[in-house]
Order: structure tokens, then C-alpha cells, then sequence
């Protein structure tokens, strides 16, 4: 199904991508025509404590990324306690690797992929990065495709959970003891495994990490975690904004958290592609990608519930 979104983006809805153990996932995909090829593919994953949710959350920075010269995919993954680690990283290495195979179709530079991930979404993406064509974790649809990350960015991420495990108060069998089948001492190496941080090595891309200080579902310490590991590997950018979890999806930090990102994305060189706009207003980098645009340049005629995904600011989901 195709949908014409503001700005001239065009959403394609349902696409299927990875077909396993008798499920069919599927992404859409957003892509501007008016953007001169190629392209670089964004792929953004939703969070929802591995056992919730849908694709869709991202979609007011599907629509303002695709507008500023990015092709942008949102898949579907395989939720917890039905499908345990590490079935949601397969399924996001899928879609990383159907951009790779498929994007060039859309006018896509497929050597140009940055993930995109809050919460949960944020350690599957972290995690695919880290990763990054290690057979054990890649699926078998795409053989000789690379789920290899340009760049990635993680908002309010998991990325220990041992350490997570400390912070909060976890009861056997919810969130991601649902996901990672276990409690460390039952699954010590899923607990591991899927862990950005005990997988961080020299192959790291660059990575930007995004966290609420007033954030109650996800401690801030699990970003410092991170950023801590990663630093002697590549270049990181660990920042806070003033807010809870669901910051990125917040009126109030929406533009300045999508801003942060999308210079971040371009200074490491992996910015959109030439929108054939000359009129938006905004500050000349001189980075790959342009001009890097202004808050009256995001596409803000939604409806509310167009624009933002579920509010959990007041659950206990990540």
C-alpha cells in the first residue's frame, strides 16, 4: 500500500522483508522524489521492552528524514516471550540487508546506512552494529548482503543488562528477562551476547548516544556504560537532554533531538542527499549532505496522532 505523505514523501506500507519460522515482517519505506540519487538508508527501530509495539513510532522522523534527502525504512522485529534473543537482531539485520539488496532500486547509496533506535530499538540497532556480519547472528534470506552500519544512534538504549539487572527491580519473566529467556544466572550468555557493551571492538562505527537525565525506565548510566566502552574504539558522542524517556518523541525536544541527529549522521559523513531544495532556510555546514535544516523546516502538519508513537512515559516498558 502506498500513502502520499506531506513534503512530497511517499510511504510504502507492508513491505514484506523477512520471511521466518512461518511469519512474514514487514517494513515501510519513505523515500522523497524530489531527492536526487543516491540516497542514504535510514533504518529506524521502535522500542517496546522487546515484547511490544509495532512499526510506525518513528514515523514524524521517518517523514522529516526522507524529506531532508534520506530513504528510510521502519521494520518490524519478532517480539518476546514468543521469540527470544536473538531473533529481534536477526530480523534488524534483515532489514538492514534488504536496504542493501533492494535500496539501489529507490535511488539508495547502499555503501550509506545509519540505524536509528529508541530504547529497545536503540540496543538492536547498537547490537546490529557490533555485530556486524557475524554469521551466528545474520539471517539466511540475504546471503553475501552485509548488515554492516555506517553510523549509528541510540536514544535512551539498553546496552548492559547486567547492569540493568542492579538498577531496577526486575521480576522473572518480565521485560528483558521475557526476551533473553532467563535471569543471568540462567542465561548467562544471552546476558552477554546481547549486551552492546561486551561486544564493543575496533570495528565500532561512529555512534551517537542520546539520554533523558529524568529518565525512570532506562537508568542514564546505561549510556554512559556505552559511551565509556566505545571511546577508545571510535568516535562517540554521548549527550543528555533534559527530559524522560520518550524524549525523542516530545513536542517540547523534538527538533532539537532530530537536529542533534541529523548533524551527527552528517558529520560522520553519511547526510542526505541533495533534497533540490534551495529555498528552506538553515546553517551551512559544509559537511556531506548540505545544509542541515532549520526547526521551521520539519514537517509539522500531522495530526498528533500521526507524529508520535505510544506515550510511555508513564510505563514501565523500554
Amino acid at each position: 500500500m502506498t500513502d502520499r505523505a506531506p513534503e512530497s514523501v511517499t510511504v510504502q506500507r507492508d513491505i514484506p522483508f523477512h520471511e521466518v519460522d512461518g511469519e512474514t515482517l514487514t517494513l515501510d519505506l519513505y523515500d522523497a522524489a524530489a531527492t536526487s540519487a543516491p540516497k542514504p538508508v535510514a533504518v529506524l527501530v521502535r522500542g517496546g521492552a522487546f515484547t511490544f509495539g509495532d512499526k510506525g513510532e518513528f514515523a514524524r522522523h521517518a517523514l522529516d528524514l526522507a524529506a531532508d534527502g534520506f530513504l528510510v525504512i521502519e521494520p518490524q522485529y519478532r517480539l518476546a516471550p514468543e521469540w527470544t534473543f536473538p531473533a529481534a537482531l536477526v530480523d534488524v539485520k534483515a532489514a538492514i540487508e534488504w536496504a542493501r539488496t533492494e535500496g539501489e532500486s529507490h535511488g539508495a547509496d547502499t555503501d550509506r546506512i545509519v540505524g536509528v533506535g529508541h530504547s529497545a530499538g536503540a540496543n538492536l540497532v547498537l547490537l546490529a552494529a557490533l555485530t556486524a556480519d557475524e554469521p551466528g547472528f545474520e539471517p539466511e534470506l540475504y546471503p553475501g548482503a552485509s548488515s554492516h552500519l555506517s553510523a549509528a544512534v541510540g536514544y535512551a538504549g539498553v546496552y548492559d543488562f547486567h547492569a540493568l539487572d542492579t538498577a531496577t527491580d526486575v521480576e522473572e519473566g518480565e521485560t528483558h528477562r521475557a526476551y533473553l529467556g532467563g535471569g543471568p544466572d540462567d542465561e548467562p550468555a544471552a546476558y552477554d551476547l546481547a549486551s552492546p557493551v561486551a561486544q564493543v571492538d575496533v570495528d565500532a562505527p561512529p555512534t551517537l548516544l542520546l539520554h533523558g537525565t529524568d529518565d525512570d525506565v532506562v537508568p542514564p548510566s546505561q549510556s554512559e556504560l556505552l559511551a565509556d566502552a566505545l571511546a577508545p574504539m571510535t568516535d562517540v558522542v554521548h549527550e543528555t537532554v533534559p527530559a524522560d524517556h520518550g524524549f525523542p518523541f516530545h513536542g517540547a525536544h523534538y527538533d532539537d533531538v532530530y537536529e542533534r541527529t541529523v548533524e551527527f549522521i552528517r558529520q560522520v559523513g553519511t547526510g542526505g542527499a541533495d533534497t533540490g531544495d534551495t529555498s528552506a532556510t538553515g546553517t551551512d555546514t559544509g559537511l556531506p549532505g548540505g545544509d542541515l535544516p532549520g526547526p521551521t523546516d520539519r514537517i509539522d502538519d500531522l495530526e498528533p496522532a500521526d507524529t508520535r508513537g505510544p506515550d510511555r512515559r508513564d510505563g514501565s516498558g523500554f
